[in-house]
């Protein structure tokens, strides 16, 4: 299996976020943008116009966005479907990245004695791994709600032996 880089890379997408996600005009954003609108920067090519200039023309939340790699690996997976499939599907990948970002974390705060804890967290991070590769069918199908529980579940483990408040039960 592969390993997918969890982290934003521009050059390698086709602007999804630029046309998948909304946002309102505000400090961060210098106008409203429905989601599955094409940002107006946004050139044919899939683009950014004013990359180089986002911040000063008003758009510094586009430069604050983490797409945790979802962009580039929805890019390759998602090409001629339809805008429904992509959203989700961008959406799924976003989380999927999310999680995984706060799992390494959470793994390089275990010390020798928790190690089983970091090994849970490996197990969890090569789950996540697994549905971001994972064919496009699976991944639209995968249970998100289900993944997020289990992290959040080990991340409170995590806090917890730590010694943070104990971990609830889920």
């Amino acid at each position: 299996m592969r390993r997918l880089e969890w982290v934003s890379d521009c050059a390698s997408c086709a602007g999804l976020c630029c046309e998948l996600i909304a946002f309102e005009a505000s400090d961060d954003f210098a106008f409203d943008k429905a989601a599955g609108e094409r940002c107006r920067h946004l050139t044919d090519d899939a683009r950014c116009a004013v990359h180089e200039q986002r911040a000063s023309r008003g758009l510094r939340g586009c430069g604050l966005f983490e797409c945790y790699g979802a962009g580039p690996r929805a890019t390759r997976l998602l090409e001629g479907e339809p805008l429904a499939v992509r959203i989700d599907a961008f959406c799924k990948l976003r989380a999927l990245g999310e999680l995984a970002w706060l799992l390494r974390g959470a793994q390089a705060l275990c010390d020798a004695r928790m190690a089983s804890l970091g090994q849970e967290l490996a197990v969890a991070l090569a789950a996540l791994e697994s549905v971001a590769n994972a064919p496009l069918a699976a991944l639209l199908h995968h249970d998100s709600a289900l993944s997020e529980r289990q992290a959040h579940a080990l991340l409170r483990r995590v806090g917890a032996a730590l010694g943070g408040r104990p971990a609830r039960r889920p």
